[in-house]
């Protein structure tokens, strides 16, 4: 069955998709994007996603002609169409078609694409069991340009996700070469210190989460203790609780860290009461 997408100010059949092999994307990985859950045919936080990219676009100097409030009426009509109420959304933007060479030019048209599919959920005993973390050899370096942001350059991802997997874990806590917590490959990390919630402030060069966010905000707003701090990887293994975030998987708890094990309960009280506060939000 076809399903359809958006493309360049068009919604076609997914058949009639084609991207110029001169496109920078392509040949680059010159390139944002977003990636966001709908519910029930609601797009979740919608127009944060859509302000990061914008703000994104900015930064990078990438062109970007569309408002937020059109891509927010392309990114429904598109839900509605395929009729996935419950949908996976990838919004990307490559610098577009240009000139050989790694210059920028004013001359660039961007190139946009708008996918949905159905969603594929974590497993359900993920929730109840929680992850397994390994600690990557990499390294993120805290002058790096785009960690910041989310760039089609995803070939580290790639190889730190691999290494994972041949460690029998499910995501890779990544330091950066000040010695301290960043991130995950795909997600933020949260820590529970003695009912207190610490997650790597924005200065260990990481990307600011949408759902790291709404954690943020929901500690806040519940009289939960918290603070985005630095701390290294010996603190995060004594921990109380430990969670990671991204909006695909929401909040998910983490059993266990290089074979140290997290907590005495999984999920822990707090992850508990913040993973069921996130479910009050949808």
């Amino acid at each position: 069955m076809n399903s359809y997408i958006f493309l360049n100010g068009k919604i076609i059949s997914d058949t009639e998709g084609h991207i110029s092999l001169r496109d920078r994307g392509f040949l680059y990985g010159d390139g944002i994007f977003e990636t966001l859950r709908s519910y029930n045919g609601t797009p979740f936080k919608l127009a944060e996603h859509l302000e990061r990219l914008h703000s994104s676009a900015r930064k990078l100097k990438i062109p970007f002609e569309y408002t937020i409030k059109e891509l927010t009426k392309n990114v429904k009509e598109l839900l509605e169409i395929n009729n996935i109420p419950d949908a996976y959304i990838r919004i990307t933007l490559s610098r577009g078609i240009g000139n050989n060479g790694l210059g920028i030019n004013d001359n660039l048209e961007s190139t946009l694409l708008i996918q949905n599919k159905p969603f594929m959920s974590y497993e359900k005993e993920l929730y109840k069991k929680g992850m397994s973390l390994n600690v990557s050899r990499a390294r993120r370096s805290t002058s790096c340009p785009i960690s910041c942001h989310k760039t089609t350059n995803l070939l580290t991802s790639i190889l730190l996700k691999e290494e994972a997997k041949e460690k029998s874990a499910q995501e890779a806590i990544i330091l950066n070469t000040d010695g301290y917590v960043a991130e995950c490959i795909v997600s933020n990390i949260f820590i529970v210190d003695s009912r207190k919630v610490i997650t790597p402030s924005l200065d260990t060069n990481i990307l600011p989460g949408i759902t790291r966010k709404i954690v943020l905000d929901i500690c806040k707003n519940n009289n939960i203790s918290v603070s985005e701090d630095r701390f290294r990887i010996e603190t995060l293994i004594k921990a109380d609780e430990v969670f990671i975030t991204n909006s695909l998987m929401e909040i998910m708890p983490i059993a266990e860290v290089e074979g140290n094990k997290i907590g005495k309960t999984i999920p822990g009280e707090i992850t508990s009461q913040l993973m069921n506060a996130y479910k009050s939000l949808i």
